[in-house]
């Protein structure tokens, strides 16, 4: 019989550690690759859901890939939270809240348009998308919601606005920024 002091058990634990390491370097090549962080270009990939399941968004609908830097404002603010981080060729799922997503609805994007600023007042309809422009001079969006003899009114929130949604993230390139 073999007696191991505890010298040569300590030894034969650190070969053995030393060979789990090496072995599980292979397993897991995002050691290395750098983290998401403020200021980085990151590429994903995305899907966006419901809470029903039904997509209402996904990055493989695009001809390029999805590429923003983190802290432009340039995506979703629950996208910009989530990747931090994150290292390519992670995934996550998380579920974006109103305020992580496109919002609460303002009150204050809700107006009364008199019916005489519409000469085809009599065609528009419950639900059309009207264009607008704001007063920063951008081109938007406004949903028809109720006409009136007072006039009509349009509602100019994110049509998503008050929605909480799904999102899974797979991060496919970090470039430090």
């Amino acid at each position: 019989m073999v007696k191991i002091t505890p010298s040569t058990k300590l030894l034969l634990i650190m070969v053995l550690s030393s060979i789990v390491l090496v072995a599980c370097a292979g397993k897991f090549p995002r050691a290395n690759l750098p983290a998401a962080g403020l200021g980085d270009r990151v590429t994903v990939e995305y899907e966006v859901r419901f809470a029903n399941d039904t997509v209402y968004d996904r990055s493989q609908d695009y001809d390029i890939p999805v590429s923003f830097t983190i802290g432009q404002r340039e995506v979703l603010p629950g996208l910009e939270k989530a990747v931090l981080g994150m290292k390519p060729g992670e995934k996550k799922d998380i579920l974006l809240s109103p305020e992580a997503a496109y919002g609460w609805s303002d009150p204050e994007k809700i107006e009364l348009i008199p019916l005489e600023e519409f000469p085809t007042w009599s065609r528009i309809r419950l639900g059309m998308l009207l264009p607008a422009t704001s007063p920063e001079g951008e081109t938007v969006e406004g949903r028809v919601v109720d006409v009136s003899p007072e006039g009509i009114t349009v509602d100019f929130n994110h049509p998503l606005a008050d929605e909480s949604l799904w999102l899974d993230i797979t991060v496919k390139e970090v470039v430090k920024g």
